[in-house]
């Protein structure tokens, strides 16, 4: 090639290793360019630096891989929908409250398998014929597990049963006759390195500037876990609000969980279907006798029933962390040089022996708070949680009057979430009753709430089930959106 027809221009070593290696191949595969001793990003960066240079030409393709979750994997023996359809084939029909397997009711319906009237859901001629069918879903997920595509695989992913990684691939690079024309035998200095400053190398050279917008392979730093991420966020602001944590046992006695709280000793709530009692230890001794008398004495008021020591002793797993505001409640009420008001919040876990579905599980972690003090009124407390949920993002949040044992008044927060169509409870509060002040020798007023940490993480996700928090997907812990804070 004639000189005048050659174009001097100053190249990272990297950038004129790989564009001699093209004068002489003409193109080559990623695979053959590995053959440079470069690694993956250096060479990476060096092709798209020449092509940007238009001295070379790069063919690229997109590749989708496709891989299950663990849901997807459970899946693959059968639906929720499935097994829904199995069971009111059996029975005929099912009252919607004996229906625990919501997500199979939600795609049973949506699929035209079952129909709802007067509050009992039944089969549809549709859902006969789905019995002896196969499931084209359960198909296309089969399908997936080996790396198939199919025309579902969006309503796949949307159900979080696979997850689709797309990803750009070099296949071939090509000299373009530019960069046939350049001459790399000036190269500049990309990495000032200790050799190079040592044998006074970089002088007279030229230094390639650094392009922060070049391409690299994905990076995933260590991160704290989306839920402690937000407890700690939750932490910050009930700080921020001056309020001081404090924090109680999860395993508790029946007495502080149920009994301290105005919960009679014959309430549902108490059966082995809905809290996890102890075997070891089964009981728990109750050493304030004081406190022990006044609420032996409002129950016996209350509810005109036999009140058990025995039963007020059994150990169980803490259903709430209320009982963490009833012991405080009590500490207070000996509280020579307390500054009224008194303002706590506690965050920790709780159980509960429910049916699991897209928001409820049997574990999970609750928040609760209480403010002490004179002439403390509902209005106080309605102001009190929609600062804090105004800060955690929830600007739309509603009150309704509601019943719980341990307040009155009492009522309820929450919203309404679009994407499932349904009101998503937030938690329960109001004004702690006088028969437990007084049962804890406190002579002010409490305003209380608690609620459900998980159903908040749910929108600040954006994700379908409370159960994905828990889930060891790698992928997602990696990707997963920020959270709102």
């Amino acid at each position: 090639m004639p000189a005048s027809c050659i174009e001097v221009m100053i190249l990272h070593e990297y950038e004129a290793k790989l564009l001699n290696f093209l004068k002489e191949k003409g193109s080559a595969d990623f695979e053959e360019l590995k053959r440079l001793g470069l690694n993956e990003d250096s060479l990476r960066w060096a092709i798209e630096e020449l092509a940007k240079a238009g001295a070379i030409s790069v063919e690229k393709e997109v590749l989708q891989d496709i891989a299950l979750t663990d849901e997807g994997r459970r899946y693959l023996k059968e639906f929720p929908e499935e097994e829904l359809l199995n069971v009111l084939s059996r029975k005929g029909s099912m009252d919607l409250r004996e229906i625990s397997n919501e997500i199979g009711l939600i795609w049973a319906k949506r699929n035209g398998w079952v129909e709802i009237k007067n509050g009992k859901a039944s089969l549809t001629e549709s859902g006969k014929k789905a019995l002896n069918a196969s499931y084209a879903l359960k198909e296309s997920l089969n399908a997936a597990s080996h790396g198939a595509r199919s025309s579902d695989l969006a309503t796949l992913e949307k159900r979080n049963l696979v997850m689709v990684k797309s990803r750009s691939v070099i296949k071939r690079v090509s000299i373009t006759s530019h960069g046939m024309k350049l001459s790399p035998e000036q190269e500049g200095i990309g990495a000032l390195t200790r050799e190079l400053i040592k044998s006074n190398a970089w002088k007279g050279k030229e230094f390639k500037p650094y392009d922060i917008n070049a391409s690299t392979e994905a990076f995933y730093p260590a991160r704290t876990h989306p839920l402690h991420e937000y407890i700690d966020t939750i932490r910050g602001i009930w700080l921020g609000m001056g309020f001081t944590e404090v924090t109680g046992p999860i395993i508790e006695s029946a007495f502080w969980n149920f009994d301290a709280l105005f919960s009679p000793q014959d309430h549902p709530t108490r059966d082995m279907q809905d809290t996890f009692f102890l075997s070891n230890p089964k009981t728990i001794d109750i050493e304030d006798i004081e406190t022990l008398s006044r609420v032996r004495s409002m129950h016996s008021h209350a509810w005109k029933e036999r009140w058990s020591k025995e039963l007020a002793k059994q150990a169980l797993l803490r259903t709430h962390t209320t009982s963490v505001s009833a012991h405080y409640m009590r500490k207070f009420a000996n509280a020579i040089n307390a500054s009224y008001p008194v303002k706590l919040f506690s965050v920790g876990r709780v159980f509960r022996n429910e049916s699991i579905d897209y928001k409820h599980l049997s574990e999970l972690y609750q928040m609760d708070g209480i403010i002490i003090g004179g002439k403390l009124s509902l209005s106080n407390l309605i102001d009190t949680l929609k600062s804090f949920y105004d800060q955690l993002g929830f600007h739309d949040v509603k009150f309704r009057p509601s019943f719980f044992p341990f307040v009155e008044p009492g009522l309820e927060v929450y919203y309404y979430d679009e994407h499932f169509k349904d009101n998503i409870e937030l938690c329960g509060a109001g004004v702690i009753r006088k028969e437990i002040t007084k049962a804890m020798g406190l002579d002010k007023s409490v305003l209380a709430w608690g609620g459900g940490v998980e159903r908040l993480l749910m929108r600040g996700l954006g994700i379908e089930r409370i159960a994905e928090i828990y889930e060891n997907n790698i992928g997602w812990l990696r990707k997963r959106a920020e959270i709102i804070g």
